[in-house]
Parts: C-alpha cells; structure tokens; sequence
C-alpha cells in the first residue's frame, strides 16, 4: 500500500515503532492493570488482526506533521486509497467519513497551505485547540500522570524511545503507533509465525482504557476549530471521524468476541489509576473535609517540617485572612480571542 510503504515503519514483526528496545519480563502496576484475566474470548483471524494494526499505523501517519515534500499527495491519493483497502478488509463502516476526507483534503490548494492548516489546528499555542497530546483529555491537563503512566507501559512491553523521537508518550502518533504493534504482535502470535511475540498488554484494553477516552473530545475541538478559525475545509476532522468510527467498530467487535473489559472506558480504567484511588474517589469525592481530616493534613505537615497553620483557615477566607493577593491571569494574545478568522 502506498501510504503504508513510502518510508514509514513496516509491519514486518522485526519492526517496531517509534519505540524500540529489549523485552521485558515484568510489568509495573499501570501495565498490570491493562492486562485482566483473559477468559478463553474467541481467536481473531491473524490476517484481521494484521490489517487493522495496518489501518493504525495509517492513521498514526496521516496526524504527523505534513513537512515532507510529497506529504499533499500522500495524504490526498495514498491514504485515501489504502484506507479504503483497509475498511473493507477491517469491515469498518467508515465510508461517509472517507468522502468528507476526500472532499476536504482535495481543497487543499497545495503542500504549504496544507502544513499551514496543520500548524493552525495544532501547533499554535494557546488553549483553544485541539490537542496532539491527549493527556490534555485524560488528565485536563499536560504532562499529567497518563504520560508518565503510558510510558511505563510502553516500557514494560519492552520499548524504549527512538533517541530521535521527539514527542511525549501520550501523543496521539506515538499511541496509535504503539497500538499497531499490539495488533501486529497478536496477528504473528495467532498465526503460529512468533507464538512468543503476544503482546503483554491486550490491543482490546489499550483501546477501551486509552484511546477510547480521548478520542470523541479530540474529534468535538476538531470540530469546533473549524468556524473559530475560520477554516473553509478541514481533512483532520473527517480523519478524527474516521479514527473515533474504527475505535468503536473494533471496541464492539472485540467485545463481542469475548475480551474481558473491553466493552469497558470507565475511569477506573485508565493506566494511570490505581484501583485503590478509583474506589476510594468514589467513595469520598463531594464530602466535605471534616476536623480530622485536618488534623490528619497538619499533623502529616508538620511531620515533614512544612508550614501547617493555613490549614485551620477555611479557603473562602485564606486569602484575606494571610494577605494574600488574588490575580488574574493575563489574557490571551489578540490573534486567540475573536471569532472565525482570527487566529
């Protein structure tokens, strides 16, 4: 396939993606808890399971930055053509969402419009834009506890990061890259070419755990951006379209063949939970902090020799009370405040 082919990383099992490195025998907790006990799910066919860590990989290609001379043409004639190669193979019912990435795609007038849309979309700084890295969607906020969570697991499953890799673990690329070598390693491991080469995580859970949390409030902002910005096409939507259609597509089918959890996206289930702290938030979140409650808070202070005497303070009144200055942050810059075609 052309897309799959022009210089980017095989599918062959002696290839792995962004992150390379030795196996590894044991798993930290985040990677524990993405690997319930499977409880004998229906075997998928190798050669589905090979073409749907192809459709990743696409998908995790066609979001890089388009800096490469050729990238208009690849994402204009090879994408859409192996995407539509890979839907009937993968049985993904993504066809609307492939014609409004064709149109959208078509009336990108050339390749430095195109890496201008791109810049605009997602390199602008500011908050008002879709977001790359989704620990933004899984934490609220960047470089939370998901990026450090995913890259454990993305070590415990015996890779490390390309020295040349630049992007965080929680980037969307890196993840989607990631799950195509969960796929892939499950296709060799089923087919009986590399029965040792099983991924320790399951491709099912990381969807139902990760990318399913992220993925409809990325594809909503890519929605949004397009009248703020003012944008008179925009391919990213219809592929954050056609992404968030195969996540569902394959979560249902994975479900259906008897993978436990899978059916599951809850936040009790994500990597960077322990199921401690989920049980003990759903149990105490919204209560009120009582007296000893903050006696436990002073008396843990002053045991590390840290100031505790705010704590008897109510909050309303803290400020006030320590002569302390409430502030306002500074506004964002003129380009990021108005309306469509501004920014």
């Amino acid at each position: 396939m052309g897309w799959c082919g022009m210089g980017f990383a095989s599918l062959d099992p002696s290839c792995e993606p962004a992150v390379a490195g030795a196996a590894s025998s044991t798993l930290s907790h985040a990677c524990r808890m993405m690997m319930p006990a499977m409880t004998d799910p229906v075997p998928e066919p190798p050669a589905l399971l090979a073409d749907c860590a192809a459709f990743y990989l696409c998908m995790a290609r066609a979001f890089a930055v388009p800096d490469r001379p050729q990238a208009l043409t690849l994402l204009a004639a090879d994408l859409p053509a192996d995407l539509t190669e890979l839907a009937t193979s993968c049985v993904l019912p993504i066809a609307p969402a492939l014609a409004d990435y064709r149109r959208a795609i078509g009336a990108v007038a050339d390749q430095p419009a195109l890496l201008r849309l791109y810049a605009r979309l997602f390199l602008v700084p500011g908050v008002a834009h879709p977001n790359l890295n989704t620990g933004s969607y899984l934490d609220g906020g960047h470089a939370g506890g998901s990026v450090a969570a995913l890259a454990d697991i993305y070590r415990r499953c015996g890779l490390e990061p390309d020295p040349g890799l630049r992007d965080l673990p929680d980037h969307l690329s890196v993840q989607l890259e990631f799950l195509a070598w969960l796929l892939m390693g499950a296709a060799d491991a089923a087919g009986g070419s590399d029965p040792d080469r099983l991924p320790p995580v399951s491709a099912g859970v990381f969807l139902a755990s990760v990318v399913a949390h992220w993925v409809g409030p990325f594809r909503a902002d890519l929605a949004a951006a397009g009248p703020r910005f003012g944008l008179a096409a925009n391919p990213y939507l219809a592929l954050a379209c056609i992404l968030e259609c195969a996540v569902q597509n394959d979560l249902a089918r994975l479900a259906a063949t008897g993978q436990p959890d899978v059916g599951r996206s809850d936040a009790a289930h994500r990597p960077d939970l322990d199921p401690e702290i989920a049980r003990l938030r759903s149990q105490v979140a919204g209560q009120p902090i009582g007296e000893q409650d903050l006696a436990i808070i002073r008396a843990r202070l002053q045991a590390a020799g840290l100031p505790s005497g705010h704590v008897a303070i109510p909050v309303d009144e803290r400020d006030r009370v320590m002569g302390l200055a409430s502030m306002t942050p500074p506004a964002p810059p003129s380009h990021r405040q108005g309306g469509p075609g501004n920014g």
